[in-house]
């Protein structure tokens, strides 16, 4: 059976406290929500086992090390490491005999939870280190202040502080070394190049000649680094252009699409139709 925690023993722990919490059903509608949170430091290793659980897990070693076994892999972890996991699959953890550790936890769920776990994994992979840990461990435990007294906000506040919590892991996540940082440097000089120079016409295989790399690899890391293609993110780049165009200047369409870097106007037309559902001369009739 799925459950949310493990009943420790006195002896096992020095100092423990959680929060359970049953959102309302607008918050399980519209919003992320807290399902439980708290805060563990033990005496003893602990094994703890779960599975099938509806709950997305974003844990903070706080001191002393462990293991999580998560999908059949171990991943070793200590202090100021972080964890995030999809309760759905099976997982286990256990500190060190030598060095118990001291966790920081939270539950949560909600109708944008599992794109948002996946756009963080994909960021970070499920263990990862923050240059700015104390903003996230103040948002949890501001968290679990907020959900031991509910109040008409609660639940409105609950979701702009796990988003913050997820942001931030994202945004201060610290660099990797090496070959990973080498191409995050090159792939950010890709997207300043396309934002200079997206009205002139780029292809793949001159990005690749212009920074000397495969174009596969090019196209595999941009998309895993920014969530979209280069091809993509050029049209928005563009279409954007374009509205600002169709907004503030008496230009007409044909002249903005060659202004954007697109020669043919019906191509124009219709992937400009295809991001933003309308036509060009919809869109500044509207706008």
């Amino acid at each position: 059976m799925p459950h949310f925690f493990e009943q420790y023993r006195k002896s096992e722990v020095t100092e423990t406290h959680r929060i359970i919490h049953t959102p309302s059903d607008t918050a399980k509608r519209t919003f992320l929500y807290i399902q439980e949170a708290g805060y563990l430091k033990s005496l003893k290793p602990h094994l703890g086992r779960r599975s099938g659980l509806s709950s997305y897990l974003f844990l903070i070693v706080l001191s002393g090390s462990g293991s999580i076994t998560y999908k059949g892999v171990q991943h070793e972890v200590s202090a100021q490491d972080c964890f995030l996991l999809d309760c759905r699959e099976a997982y286990s953890h256990i500190s060190t005999e030598q060095d118990p550790w001291e966790l920081l936890w939270l539950h949560f769920n909600g109708e944008q939870a599992p794109l948002l776990y996946q756009y963080v994994i994909q960021k970070n992979g499920h263990c990862f280190r923050v240059n700015n840990l104390p903003a996230i461990t103040d948002a949890v435990h501001e968290l679990i202040a907020l959900n031991s007294d509910v109040s008409e906000y609660s639940d409105l506040s609950s979701s702009y502080l796990i988003t913050q919590i997820l942001t931030l892991s994202v945004t201060g996540c610290q660099k990797h070394s090496g070959s990973q940082a080498g191409i995050k440097e090159k792939l950010y000089q890709v997207l300043t190049y396309i934002n200079e120079h997206f009205n002139e016409s780029i292809t793949l295989d001159t990005l690749s000649g212009q920074f000397y790399i495969s174009k596969y690899h090019l196209a595999r890391e941009f998309k895993k680094e920014y969530n979209q293609t280069i091809v993509q993110y050029l049209l928005n780049k563009r279409i954007t252009c374009a509205k600002e165009l169709l907004r503030f200047t008496d230009m007409n369409i044909g002249e903005i699409a060659q202004r954007c870097g697109i020669k043919d106007l019906n191509y124009f037309n219709k992937v400009f139709r295809k991001i933003e559902g309308c036509t060009a001369s919809e869109y500044r009739r509207r706008w």
